[in-house]
């Protein structure tokens, strides 16, 4: 209704973005829903929650450095979100906050529209919460997946509760392993052009090549793997698919994906 105050929706990060917001207020614009979406960018995970309660935001976006701290102090967790330990979307029903995880649904789409998953075998570097909701996305398509990570206690950890094998250190991935598809879900390379975790050598031209870092949009991963002839997925794909799962959550109405996806494109081009 004309004059009343907007539906409040956003993101909580330690570093917010323009995407997200891009997207969401272009498709409550296209529905004419009076919604409005905003990026917070903050370290403090209780004082956000506590925040989204006192002034009734109706759902938030969850990314680093959140997803897995901010289970402990929700009403709810839904049982995906529970298998994979971590958060990337709240919705507040009335001061009852649930948390949600849509991240692997977003991993899916955003791999599905380039190659099928079932019967493929996949690499996952990173043992965090991105790691966590890639593992169980691929592992829902019938793909074969084996964990990597710097820290090989977790990295142990997460292939042990995902029950798939834990392969060692990135630094042993070579191009003599038998992946399909290989994911990158640390935060190596967020807003840093130059940095790059996964060795060159793990790289074939056959390969699927996926970074979940949202920024820059064209990773130095991806800019390697292209060079050799690997077919790229960038994170905003993963963003815009997850966005719109997002949406629906918080508004009951499913987007049109197009126009979310131009919104990407246009905060895209300005960088």
């Amino acid at each position: 209704m004309l004059g009343t105050n907007p539906v409040l929706c956003g993101s909580i990060a330690g570093r917010p973005g323009r995407f997200g917001v891009a997207m969401h207020n272009a498709a409550y614009r296209a529905l004419g829903l009076n919604y409005v979406y905003v990026a917070f960018g903050t370290e403090d995970t209780a004082g956000a929650v506590g925040a989204m309660r006192s002034l009734g935001i109706r759902g938030l976006g969850v990314t680093m450095p959140h997803k897995i701290r901010i289970t402990e102090f929700l009403d709810h967790i839904t049982e995906t979100a529970r298998l994979i330990s971590a958060v990337n979307t709240v919705v507040n029903d009335n001061g009852v906050l649930t948390g949600h995880n849509v991240d692997w649904i977003g991993a899916v789409r955003a791999l599905g529209e380039h190659t099928a998953l079932a019967g493929t075998h996949a690499a996952i570097v990173g043992a965090g919460g991105g790691a966590r909701s890639i593992v169980h996305g691929l592992i829902s398509e019938n793909c074969a997946v084996t964990v990597y990570n710097r820290s090989e206690v977790n990295g142990q950890a997460l292939a042990d509760a995902m029950g798939v094998p834990f392969g060692g250190t990135p630094e042993e991935l070579t191009s003599a392993d038998p992946y399909d598809i290989l994911a990158h879900a640390t935060p190596v390379g967020f807003h840093d052009p130059r940095a790059m975790l996964v060795p060159a050598a793990a790289l074939r031209p056959e390969m699927v090549v996926f970074d979940a870092v949202p920024m820059p949009v064209e990773t130095r991963l991806l800019r390697e793997a292209k060079s050799i002839g690997c077919t790229t997925v960038p994170g905003v794909r993963m963003q815009l698919h997850q966005a719109a799962c997002q949406f629906e959550l918080y508004t009951g109405i499913a987007p049109a994906l197009e126009v979310m996806e131009g919104a990407l494109l246009e905060a895209m081009e300005q960088g």
